[in-house]
């Protein structure tokens, strides 16, 4: 296995986490509970939820992404896989 792909294994672990905590907080469960392959529609989140934790996440990563982000990639697992992903493609651009 490659150290680029470990580097997106661990970014993708590190941001899974991160969303779990977020998602826990919101929805007042244990991060325990939440399956990172439920669809965040089914965390009752609303859209000014979603908005939030997606400007959370601008903050956390130090780029910007789209307010549709978790209606474009539904779960925890797909979402941090692709930001995994751009944030190596970004650092393989430079």
């Amino acid at each position: 296995m490659s150290s680029e792909t470990l580097q997106r294994q661990a970014a993708a672990a590190e941001i899974e986490g991160w969303l779990v905590t977020k998602i826990a907080e919101l929805t007042r469960v244990s991060p325990e509970e939440v399956d990172i392959d439920e669809p965040f529609a089914n965390f009752g989140l609303n859209s000014i939820d979603a908005v939030s934790l997606s400007g959370d996440l601008e903050d956390m990563l130090g780029c910007s992404l789209s307010a549709t982000l978790l209606w474009d990639f539904p779960t925890i697992r797909g979402l941090s896989t692709y930001l995994a992903e751009e944030a190596s493609a970004a650092r393989t651009a430079v």
